[in-house]
């Protein structure tokens, strides 16, 4: 028997709101040959859709550790399919400098092995304050993957991305 947090991940990953996701082009599944040799759950791949701009991909892929899914935030990164590694600053998306874009999307924060953001574990355990700051916009055991996915995704589409 799965364990109860990935029980919980699948099911939110087989919601109608996840598949619509799916539906509009917004996210999928990465191909699980995506995923280094014997990589396993609390692991997940997925991609999100990016706007159109020269000479970058049409979507991103990413790495989601879903480790204690919902009661913990999952953290996540970019990934880069081809090597089956975290994905190289030089690859990453680029967008205007000092816009939200930027800032949850940074390399100079974790190395880049985490997204800056209040539904990002890593972001989250390291900026206690705001719990308390912000507790509206933090991850709770009542937000699912199609919340996380959802917060990442437009800033693929917004004006700030300038592709990679």
């Amino acid at each position: 028997m799965d364990a109860p947090d990935k029980r919980l991940f699948i099911a939110d990953c087989e919601s109608a709101a996840f598949r619509a996701g799916i539906a509009r082009g917004q996210w999928g599944f990465a191909e699980s040959d995506f995923a280094p040799d014997g990589d396993t759950w609390p692991k997940a791949f997925f991609w999100l859709k990016a706007a159109n701009r020269g000479n970058s991909p049409e979507r991103f892929y990413f790495i989601v550790d879903g480790e204690g899914y919902r009661t913990q935030p999952p953290t996540a990164t970019f990934w880069d399919p081809e090597t089956k590694t975290v994905l190289a600053p030089t690859l990453r998306p680029k967008f205007r400098p000092d816009s939200r874009a930027a800032k949850v999307f940074r390399t100079d924060w974790e190395d880049g092995r985490a997204f800056y953001h209040p539904y990002d574990r890593v972001a989250v355990n390291s900026h206690q304050q705001w719990r308390v700051d912000i507790p509206g916009v933090v991850w709770s055991s009542e937000h699912t993957i199609v919340d996380f996915l959802a917060a990442f995704q437009p800033l693929l589409q917004c004006g700030d991305y300038l592709g990679v």
